[in-house]
């Protein structure tokens, strides 16, 4: 924000250059919390299991990035529950077609 904008301009544009600071900073944490996610990976899949116990399995660096996978299970997710909705309300309508009648 320069001088002029945060002396002349719109009051609230402070509140929102705030934000989206706050929302830069929030992000800058969250990639710095992945790389070390994704090092610490690249560490167990070389050397720990270049000193793993016999018998056990290796690990494996993941094939994926790891928030694409959870987003495709978000959504495998959401599409169950719709499924489970509409398998609901399939048998709500079955049911209720002999309600009144004698």
């Amino acid at each position: 924000m320069t001088y002029e904008q945060y002396w002349y301009d719109d009051p609230l544009m402070v509140r929102a250059f705030y934000k989206a600071d706050q929302l830069r900073r929030e992000r800058a944490d969250t990639d710095a919390w992945l790389n070390g996610l994704y090092v610490k990976k690249a560490i167990e899949s070389t050397i720990g299991n270049a000193f793993r116990a016999k018998g056990t399995q290796p690990e494996k660096y993941p094939e994926k990035p790891i928030l694409t996978e959870e987003r495709e299970l978000k959504k495998q997710t959401k599409e169950q529950q719709k499924a489970f909705a509409r398998l609901y309300m399939m048998q709500m309508v079955e049911a209720g077609k002999n309600w009144g009648k004698p």
